[in-house]
Parts: C-alpha cells; structure tokens; sequence
C-alpha cells in the first residue's frame, strides 16, 4: 500500500502544478509590442535569456516527469490488474476504496477538499474583482486554488494512514 501510485497521485499533481505556475510566469513574461496602423501590422515578442530558460526547462521538466508519471501507472497497472488507473477516466484516481475503511479514510478528505473550495474560489472571484490584478496572478490564484486541494487530499489521506500504522 505504501507504494501505491494512488497515494502520491497528490504529489504528482503538485509537481505538475508548479511547473506550469513557472511555465506561466516564462510565458507571459516577454515584452509584446503590437502594431497595426494603416501601413504596417506586426506583432513584436522579446523574450529574455531567463524567461525563455524558464519556459524551456519548465517544458522539459514537464515532459520528464509526464513520462515517469506515465511508466508508474503502467507498472502499477501491470502489478494490480484489479485495480488499473486510467489515465482518461473522469473520476480521479487517487480515490481508495478497497474496503470500508478506506472508503471513509476517502470521504473525510475529500469532504476536506470540497470545504476548502468551497471558501478558497469565492475568495479568489472577490479578490479578482476588487482589485485590478495582472493576469499572471490570476493564473497563479487559480493553480494556488488546485495545489492547495491536492496539498489538503494528500496530508489528510496521509494523517489517517500514519494513525492506521501506528
């Protein structure tokens, strides 16, 4: 059970997250110029050394840990055919239900998760509307909003098993 993917699916997730937060700064970093008078239409993008460092490590980053993340759940599927992950499925599939205990261990974090939705997205849309953010920190609102329901998932999912070893 310990190295079941489906207990650090969270963690996955998370990683993917941040990379996408500083694929977004290296993204909508660079000076755009746009143009369009009667002669001339031109679209002008400078991007700095860092910023296109940024965004290609941040791509590159992301595809590694794609393709690990992809090899673990085949090999976790390979190991446990009675309980495969699919990749496309709508249900996520860090949920645990191989008996009873489990099932509620699931329910009180994902009841957590949906608590903190619940407050943490009226905040954001307050926050947006009252205040004229750029749209960098929009996007980094919306992936604080996702890394923190993963976070809440996997630190509840975890307390309740270290209480079960013990």
């Amino acid at each position: 059970m310990k190295n079941d993917i489906r207990l650090n699916y969270p963690i996955w997730m998370m990683a993917f997250i941040v990379l996408l937060g500083v694929f977004a700064y290296g993204i909508n970093s660079p000076t755009r110029e746009w143009v369009n008078s009667s002669t001339e239409t031109s679209l002008t993008v400078k991007v700095e050394a860092l910023e296109g460092f940024m965004v290609f490590a941040s791509l590159l980053l992301y595809i590694i840990l794609l393709t690990v993340f992809l090899w673990k759940v085949k090999k976790h599927n390979t190991e446990n055919p009675k309980q495969k992950i699919s990749i496309w499925s709508i249900r996520p599939p860090e949920y645990l239900e191989q008996d009873e205990g489990m099932t509620h261990i699931t329910r009180i974090a994902v009841q957590k998760v949906y608590t903190f939705i619940t407050w943490s997205l009226p905040m954001l849309a307050t926050v947006a509307i009252l205040l004229p953010l750029p749209r960098l920190m929009l996007i980094y609102g919306i992936l604080a909003v996702a890394f923190g329901q993963y976070l809440v998932y996997y630190l509840e999912i975890r307390k309740h098993l270290k209480e079960e070893t013990e």
